[in-house]
């Protein structure tokens, strides 16, 4: 079987995303599940199978490689790291920053604002309760967008500060999906990018992972001695009667 179907995979949220990609089409399919290592492999078969494909016909896997929950981003890394061991499959991978960077870069929405001047594009998403994952990046259309430093970890206060220093022409592409609040940290002025490209979309993980071309390496931002240095302790488990 001639080995020319790309494969994206993306575990770092709620939802489980595959895309499978002949080079001529997308196909897509997510599932909003806890124990996505339950479902990933019923998913991607099937969404092979849709190309007439099946593993071994996988050329080229894609990933999302973060940041997100320690565990889920393992899932899709480790498939990929598996498939490249297995059969010789090549891996590409992207972070959730370059990927909806590039979702807001190729938007209509955005080239439209573009066409006035070279507007800043941040990528926010949520972390966990009131902390949040911020990066910036300039874009121009027809362009893979370029970041502009490296990406942070703050909490809610700090990253709607730091929107606010960005200036009232910053354009902002959040996951809204995950957390259907999160433009609330936007501040006066601030361009937020539609809701049909706030979120993950499948085909993108593919699109974004061939553009960047990033490492097999996860990317997990926050500190991990956080809760350590900060006294954070987990809630007790409940004891069953």
């Amino acid at each position: 079987m001639a080995k020319n179907t790309v494969l994206g995979l993306c575990t770092s949220g709620s939802r489980l995303k595959v895309a499978v990609s002949d080079g001529k089409r997308f196909l897509g399919a997510q599932r909003k599940v806890f124990n996505q290592e339950r479902e990933l492999f019923a998913l991607v078969r099937r969404g092979l199978a849709k190309l007439g494909s099946d593993l071994r016909g996988v050329g080229t896997v894609c990933a999302a490689r973060g940041p997100g929950r320690f565990t889920g981003i393992r899932i899709a890394l480790t498939l990929a790291g598996s498939l490249q061991a297995l059969s010789g499959a090549a891996v590409r991978t992207a972070t959730l920053f370059e990927m909806l960077a590039l979702q807001a870069a190729e938007s209509a929405d955005y080239r439209r604002r573009a066409r006035s001047g070279p507007a800043g594009l941040a990528v926010l998403l949520h972390a966990f309760k009131d902390e949040y994952f911020l990066q910036f990046f300039t874009a121009a259309p027809g362009r893979r967008p370029r970041p502009e430093g490296e990406p942070a970890w703050l909490k809610a206060e700090a990253a709607s500060a730091r929107l606010a220093e960005a200036g009232k022409g910053i354009y902002v592409i959040a996951d809204a999906e995950e957390d259907p609040g999160i433009y609330g940290l936007l501040p006066p002025g601030a361009a937020a990018a539609p809701r049909s490209v706030s979120k993950v979309l499948p085909a993108y993980v593919i699109k974004a992972a061939l553009a960047f071309r990033g490492p097999l390496k996860p990317l997990y931002l926050k500190p991990a001695k956080y809760e350590l240095e900060n006294n954070v302790r987990p809630k007790a488990a409940r004891r069953r009667p």
